[in-house]
């Protein structure tokens, strides 16, 4: 992320408190996840990444494209951009849509209805917007 040495611990101190559980890190990517995708994201250059995430509840996204509305029960609210995060990197910096499935909670999936749901909706809006609008392959590179 441009800026990152700057605009993280900013954001951590400002926004976040200095909640511990959203420590940006030393220096981008410091971490050996962010890494991991990092490396996976410019091997691959998917066209979408559906990152799964807790305990908002709700469907976020960052990226071009119209976001999908809904997945199942999740209704669109957009969290926000921060700096290093997987949306800022992948949607805003790279191109490639990402949908963040936000569940309520970290230990205990939705009902095996729901999720069905959830992901046929996400397959109905990647069949839109990203198939019919011809918009796979576009990622900056």
């Amino acid at each position: 992320t441009p800026g990152w040495e700057h605009d993280a611990p900013r954001h951590w101190e400002k926004r976040t408190r200095k909640d511990p559980r959203r420590w940006p890190g030393t220096a981008p990517l410091s971490e050996p996840e962010s890494q991991f995708l990092h490396a996976q994201m410019d091997e691959f250059r998917p066209q979408l990444v559906v990152s799964i995430h807790a305990p908002y509840g709700v469907l976020d996204f960052d990226g071009p494209h119209d976001p999908p509305q809904r997945l199942g029960r999740l209704r669109l609210d957009r969290v926000g951009v921060f700096p290093g995060s997987l949306g800022h990197y992948g949607g805003v910096q790279q191109g490639m849509p990402v949908v963040t499935i936000e569940l309520d909670h970290a230990l205990r999936l939705p009902p095996e209805a729901e999720v069905r749901s959830m992901w046929r909706d996400l397959l109905r809006w990647m069949d839109v917007r990203l198939l019919k609008d011809g918009a796979l392959g576009q990622a900056k590179k």
